[in-house]
């Protein structure tokens, strides 16, 4: 196994590196900070063909999860407010649903997204969707049903790192409500697209991980004290280096998870767990140590380091907590080996 990306996955990862470099600027990060999405950088997504990277048979898909991987890292890497994760998931679920009349009539290019929601509804309701405030659509595992439920998007509820997230009713006035399927079936393909969500996630997480770092390490060999630079000082280097190493776990683990994925291996899924464990802890922690590195500044809105802290918290909190996750995946290992 060589998780080394090919030269054209080289490329293609380097080519939406300098879009979202250009189209997700901290400037533009910041314009849309309330709403939580952006419109045309969701345009820019879309005509490139990111969200339907992974779904076999869409105009523009090249490969599998692992193509997208390298996507969502950079999405990821600049803080991109698009539900590029949750879009793709959703659309990949969608095309592995049986019949093609349960599939919803395509967007028009940069048109309103259809999202997943990674959690199971509450009483009808699919509760904090990520871009569910800019969704025309959501699919969702309600009770024994996985549907679809189309309608207008509400406003975004507060500000959860900028994600445009929203409560959307699962059916009711205004609600154009699909069966995608029931009972065993339907638990099954949302535990699917959960691990396509999670692991699409982990992958961005590590993206926001790593920009956090070099914002660090910019800010580090620029900030003095006491006539010299704060690079130079022991503990904020054995911060950092101890940042980068969790981070490269991070890449690694999701890349390895998305070539079992499309390689077909059926353990993918508890693999896109810890994936996710794993990188939503190493983002937090790359995160708080931007903060402490930037000292009693990175707190402060006028400072960048707290975007990266409110985004990897979010994420975090979206997929679930990780120490509940690290305790699921021992206990089903568990089971197995005995």
């Amino acid at each position: 196994m060589d998780l080394e990306p090919t030269p054209e996955q080289r490329d293609a990862a380097a080519a939406f590196d300098r879009v979202l470099a250009r189209e997700s600027s901290v400037e533009r990060v910041r314009a849309v900070e309330n709403a939580g999405f952006d419109p045309a950088l969701w345009k820019v997504l879309v005509e490139t063909g990111a969200v339907g990277i992974a779904v076999p048979g869409t105009d523009g898909a090249t490969g599998g999860l692992l193509d997208l991987a390298f996507v969502t890292e950079a999405a990821g890497r600049h803080l991109a407010c698009a539900p590029l994760v949750e879009a793709a998931s959703a659309a990949m679920l969608l095309a592995a649903v049986d019949g093609r009349e349960a599939r919803p009539a395509p967007a028009p290019a940069g048109g309103p997204p259809v999202v997943l929601c990674p959690r199971p509804a509450v009483a009808g309701t699919a509760v904090l969707v990520p871009g569910g405030a800019a969704a025309r659509g959501v699919v969702a595992l309600d009770g024994g049903d996985l549907v679809l439920a189309e309608g207008p998007p509400p406003a975004p509820t507060g500000d959860l790192g900028f994600l445009a997230c929203a409560d959307r009713r699962l059916g009711g006035a205004a609600v154009e409500r699909t069966v995608l399927a029931r009972g065993e079936e339907a638990r099954d393909l949302f535990r699917t697209g959960l691990g396509w969500w999670r692991l699409g996630t982990a992958s961005a997480l590590a993206g926001v991980a790593d920009r956090a770092l070099a914002v660090a390490v910019d800010y580090a060999g620029t900030r003095e004290q006491f006539g010299v630079r704060i690079g130079t000082f022991q503990a904020i280097q054995h911060l950092l280096a101890e940042a980068v190493m969790a981070v490269d776990g991070a890449r690694l683990l999701v890349r390895e998870t998305a070539w079992r994925h499309d390689e077909g291996d059926a353990g993918w899924r508890d693999a896109a767990d810890t994936a996710f464990a794993h990188a939503a802890e190493t983002a937090v922690r790359s995160a708080e140590a931007c903060l402490h590195v930037h000292g009693g500044y990175g707190y402060t809105l006028e400072y960048d380091a707290q975007l990266y802290l409110r985004r990897a918290k979010a994420l975090q909190l979206q997929g679930g907590d990780p120490e509940a996750i690290w305790a699921s995946t021992g206990a089903a290992a568990m089971r197995r080996a005995g």
